[in-house]
């Protein structure tokens, strides 16, 4: 079947529909708060040896 202009934006149309669907779904499934956020305490103490360091 050869490709046809009318067929692909048929196929585009049906992607964004299931990209569309997909995160609606993927929005209905999520907590309703958002995760708390956590610091990583070798970022803190890597931070603090380059300030250290500059000086």
């Amino acid at each position: 079947m050869p490709d046809t202009k009318s067929g692909r934006e048929r196929k585009g149309r049906n992607k964004r529909r299931q990209l569309e669907n997909h995160l609606a779904r993927r929005e209905l499934d999520a907590d309703d708060e958002p995760p708390e956020p956590y610091g990583e305490v070798t970022d803190a103490e890597f931070l603090a040896e380059s300030d250290d360091a500059a000086r």
